[in-house]
């Protein structure tokens, strides 16, 4: 059997093989964790959970391990953030319009600079979500560090022009980062795995470049146990716009981070999480045998086939079913849909 089958450690954690569910916004069901973990993935990471929805996952906590899965609670911030709502929300950095990620759809204008209070605020509410997430059962949590995330705002040169220890070179774009691993170590010791998504190159004109993303992962690598590298602030006002994700280029070609997650692995000494675009199990095995990656997250593919991990370690291994068409995002983000493939359920036979 390939040696992608065999297990592999975060920190204390072990886990029975190398593939991962990459967070998935939107997954909510029970039911589906619960398959997920009886098909043989090896870590189930959520969708990103504010503080008030984490003890509501202890069901599913649950319903993964009673299947004899792991699951990591991906943690973001409720507060404020670059698509915060708020008549006041909080930003990194003052925004103008000229801006390239100041999105017009959001009511952004009255926006202010996050102070001190409200950054050590944010960094306890990461804390305490840890801290929820292991009374709760979770066998790990994961830093949303990346996309449009508030944290990965952090990282850009584009959404942070501070002049404080929050910005300028890259230890103080960094230091909440650390500050908020710090925080979580003492809620919950130090064998429970901490995991970083982290955002390593922005598609934004002069945003982060990944000679400073090589840097920022080098330097999160030494407390975070685990890295899962993907992309930073993308501009998402266009599909906003028409609801349509259908034409995206996001994630199109095939091991997309590919590149940026070989250079990293050759830097760190912790587990490095290959993600975007995984399709083919040849190609996954390529990568773990070249050293470029040690365990590797799909998302849409287990979407479409929540089985596909069982199929590949039955020695199917016919590329995933997916065809990264992302009509799956505009079901949930336009239409308020369930998770669910959206090519699958067009063919499922109708009531009646």
């Amino acid at each position: 059997m390939s040696n992608l089958f065999n297990e592999v450690r975060i920190n204390k954690l072990v886990l029975k093989n190398r593939f991962i569910m990459s967070a998935a916004i939107g997954l909510r069901e029970a039911e589906m964790f619960a398959t997920l973990a009886k098909e043989n993935v090896g870590l189930i990471i959520s969708g990103g959970l504010e503080t008030n929805e984490i003890a509501n996952f202890e069901k599913i906590v649950r319903a993964v391990h009673a299947n004899h899965g792991k699951i990591a609670l991906q943690l973001v911030t409720s507060i404020g953030g670059r698509f915060g709502f708020d008549a006041d929300p909080i930003a990194i950095s003052v925004l103008h319009k000229d801006n390239p990620f100041f999105n017009p759809l959001v009511s952004y204008c009255s926006h202010h600079e996050a102070t001190e209070k409200e950054i050590e605020t944010i960094i306890d509410s990461y804390a305490e979500s840890a801290s929820i997430a292991k009374r709760i059962g979770a066998d790990a949590v994961e830093i949303h560090s990346a996309h449009q995330s508030f944290l990965s705002q952090f990282l850009s040169p584009i959404t942070n022009t501070r002049t404080d220890r929050w910005g300028g070179c890259i230890e103080n774009r960094t230091r909440i980062h650390q500050e908020i691993l710090s925080a979580i170590r003492v809620k919950v010791g130090d064998s429970f795995p901490i995991l970083i998504k982290v955002g390593v190159e922005d598609a934004l004109p002069d945003g982060l470049k990944f000679i400073d993303g090589l840097e920022i992962a080098s330097r999160l690598a030494v407390g975070y146990d685990a890295l899962e590298i993907s992309m930073g602030l993308q501009d998402f006002s266009k599909l906003y716009a028409t609801g349509d994700w259908s034409g995206t280029s996001m994630q199109r070609k095939n091991n997309c981070y590919r590149n940026w997650t070989r250079e990293i692995k050759n830097q760190v000494s912790v587990p490095v999480i290959m993600t975007g675009g995984i399709r083919s199990f040849e190609s996954i095995e390529e990568m773990m045998n070249n050293h470029e990656a040690d365990l590797f997250g799909l998302c849409r593919p287990l979407i479409r086939e929540p089985n596909l991990i069982s199929r590949w370690k039955k020695n199917d291994r016919c590329p995933a079913k997916c065809v990264s068409c992302n009509q799956c995002i505009t079901e949930i983000y336009m239409k308020g849909n369930s998770l669910e493939c959206f090519l699958e359920r067009k063919i499922k036979p109708q009531a009646g």
